[in-house]
């Protein structure tokens, strides 16, 4: 028997070790986002495990055991409280398992890191000062390894064994630590510190010493190449949101969820509502972020405010226990290994600067969770009473022997059935990314995971999509069937979308693209149009697109008023935003206020170089009998555009009314070339040929 507990602490002992070193590398190809995903899907299938593996051990030596330490209780606090906050999320779905494209906010990833923490604590794996620094030597194997692949990468070397350029492998800034280059290099300062503390301590043996001394000129060379040019190549932009913008948006949301927040995971949707209408003055006003600018900022308003306070009491407990712990050992002269208390603080320290300024990823959040483990195991170590160990004896016959089989095996089922739906739910995402069947893909995810409503966003834009290439056959070749079979399968697609997530911004304005695009296919769709982009509209109010998409919306159904209204809600918002501003001018032109048409086109032609608005231009002169101005117009068009139907066509009607039956003719013919068998201009053509 005793052999058998050994067995299983061992192996809990090596699933902790394990996901130390494989976490920060673990990546997989087959899902639609790499890394974050697939990390979080390692910590719920490893950590639930570890921890029912440590509790079967308990059990089958005939008592519980675990170590009461000052934080127990706060974290515990913590992880209740931020799961009401998931319980009460806008979206439930993505504050458990992870927002899409982001996931790093799940709630099952804060739950797994709890458990890994208290394993950390209550195990063998880190009872001693040189089993503390072996685990954090695991850390910095990875981080290495991670340094090494981003340095191949850089260099061109992985693609020299991929047959697949295209890959994401093949990308010269590929890095298994995340999408992001600035987690890589907070996760490699973070092996840095523990490199420099070594040596600074004198803790390492000879072949480490030129290990580590090697893996610090590496780390130093990957922050190099991170931040320079470097065979003419520049490390991409990263688009963050700013610090003032996300305190806005945190405060904003605050007022309106003061208790538990928008939900884990769901700061998109907290953008979205309280977007500054400043940044539609900025270079990344397009972008919809999904992350604050930091977590530290991001919590108040996804987590809410007590969740929040019950964080900031932890990072408090944690700083107060360590300070008041250290002054106890030096004033008492004990023998310490100070070094190492150390080079953990500063690396628990840099983590809590990374928190303040940095958003959040699942490798930095697994380091937190990871330092402030070891930092409780030092200190257990070095202070028994830190730690003091409760034990609970299963005598044959007393109530504990009675119940706990039966809540290890309730334990076992429900983590049975979390597997379950890990599974299935990493199995949609498989189908979803495959390069094979996009359509029968998309609909087995659904089937699979149909809380995930960014797949019927994609199945919605793949059947309209498909409905645009065959209607853009010649009319003898397309199937108007297969057209509006489509057609509706993307309006069926898109409206389980708004379904599933009537929250999210996403849904509504694919259901409104979809009923705008299909308008030269159907009959009557405007008005559908006008009512999706109006509730898109409205979860995203400071949008200056939205706004233009249902003035337009409103101006194809004629009701010029309302047009006009968002129109100008858009210029308001976006005083540069042309299309709105376009848009504007055409109202003024059906609706007859010609001096006001007038007057923007003249603007809009002198700010921006687009055809459509010499077009539109021109044939207000024409229509004006400014025959010479429209007709300079329309050449404008055509030196953007040579090609231009409307332009040739309206050239030609122009030459045609000076008289210039020859110059007028040329236009024709051209025209004709474009669009064989036009009626209309083989008329004009054979007038003036007569």
């Amino acid at each position: 028997m005793p052999e058998k507990i050994f067995n299983i602490e061992k192996i809990v002992n090596f699933i902790i070790k394990a996901t130390i070193l494989v976490l920060p590398l673990f990546f997989l190809p087959w899902t639609g986002e790499y890394f974050e995903f697939n990390k979080q899907f390692f910590l719920w299938f490893t950590m639930p495990l570890a921890l029912f593996l440590w509790l079967l051990s308990l059990v089958r030596r005939g008592e519980l055991k675990f170590k009461t330490n000052p934080l127990n209780l706060p974290i515990l606090l913590f992880l209740f409280l931020a799961l009401l906050a998931a319980v009460f999320s806008l979206d439930r779905f993505s504050s458990f398992f992870g927002y899409f494209g982001r996931f790093a906010d799940a709630w099952l990833g804060l739950f797994s890191l709890v458990i890994f923490y208290f394993l950390l604590v209550n195990t063998t794996v880190a009872d001693s000062a040189e089993k503390i620094r072996g685990l954090m030597k695991l850390f910095v194997y990875s981080a290495l390894a991670a340094a090494a692949a981003f340095l191949a990468a850089r260099l061109g070397l992985l693609s020299l064994f991929l047959k697949d350029r295209q890959s994401f492998l093949a990308s010269p800034w590929f890095n298994p630590a995340g999408a992001s280059l600035l987690n890589l290099e907070i996760f490699l300062a973070l092996a840095a510190v523990l490199i420099s503390g070594w040596f600074f301590g004198r803790k390492l043996k000879q072949g480490e010493r030129l290990v580590f001394g090697a893996g610090l000129v590496l780390i130093l060379t990957v922050f190099a190449l991170a931040n320079f040019s470097f065979f003419d190549l520049k490390a991409p932009k990263e688009a963050r949101l700013g610090y003032s913008s996300a305190l806005k948006i945190a405060a904003e949301t605050l007022k309106a969820r003061p208790f538990f927040g928008s939900g884990p995971g769901t700061f998109a949707y907290d953008f979205s509502l309280y977007r500054p209408a400043e940044l539609n003055q900025s270079s990344f006003w397009q972008i919809r972020f999904d992350e604050s600018a930091s977590r530290l900022m991001e919590m108040p308003a996804t987590y809410g405010a007590v969740t929040f306070l019950s964080y900031v009491l932890l990072w408090g407990l944690v700083i107060y226990l360590n300070v008041k712990l250290l002054i106890k050992r030096l004033r008492s002269g004990e023998r310490t290994d100070y070094s190492l208390f150390i080079v953990l603080a500063a690396a628990f320290i840099l983590l809590l600067l990374a928190e303040i300024f940095f958003p959040a990823s699942t490798v930095l959040n697994f380091s937190f969770w990871l330092f402030l483990g070891l930092l409780m195991a030092f200190w257990q170590t070095s202070e028994p009473a830190v730690g003091e160990e409760k034990r609970f004896i299963l005598s044959e016959g007393s109530i504990y022997a009675k119940l706990w089989p039966a809540g290890l095996f309730l334990i076992g089922a429900l983590g049975f059935l979390l597997y379950s739906y890990e599974i299935k739910f990493f199995a949609a995402d498989v189908f979803a990314a495959g390069a094979g069947n996009r359509q029968a893909g998309l609909i087995k995810a659904l089937k699979l995971n149909p809380s995930r409503y960014n797949y019927g966003v994609n199945l919605a834009k793949f059947y309209l999509s498909r409905a645009g290439v065959e209607a853009q056959k010649p009319s003898e070749k397309s199937n108007n069937n297969y057209i509006q079979a489509n057609v509706s399968s993307a309006i069926d697609a898109a409206k389980l979308a708004t379904a599933v997530e009537p929250a999210s911004v996403l849904s509504w304005e694919t259901l409104g693209m979809v009923y705008r695009d299909i308008g030269p296919l159907t009959v009557g769709s405007e008005p559908w149009a006008a009512e999706a982009f109006s509730r898109a509209l409205a979860l995203e109010p400071t949008n200056p697109i939205l706004a233009t998409e249902l003035a337009r919306a409103y101006f194809k159904n004629n009701d010029l008023a309302a047009a006009e209204a968002y129109f100008k809600k858009a210029v308001g918002l976006k005083p540069d935003y042309h299309e709105a501003r376009f848009g504007l001018a055409k109202v003024y032109l059906k609706g007859k206020n010609d001096a006001l048409a007038l007057k923007l086109l003249i603007e809009l032609a002198r700010d921006v170089a687009d055809q459509e608005v010499f077009y539109e231009l021109g044939r207000f002169y024409y229509n004006h009998g400014e025959i010479d101005k429209a007709i300079e117009r329309f050449g404008l068009v055509l030196s953007l555009n040579s090609g231009h139907a409307n332009a040739l066509y309206s050239l030609g009607i122009a030459f045609e009314a000076r008289g210039q039956a020859d110059e007028a003719l040329k236009y024709y013919e051209k025209v004709l070339e474009l669009n064989p068998g036009n009626k209309e201009v083989e008329r004009k053509i054979n007038n003036l040929k007569k």
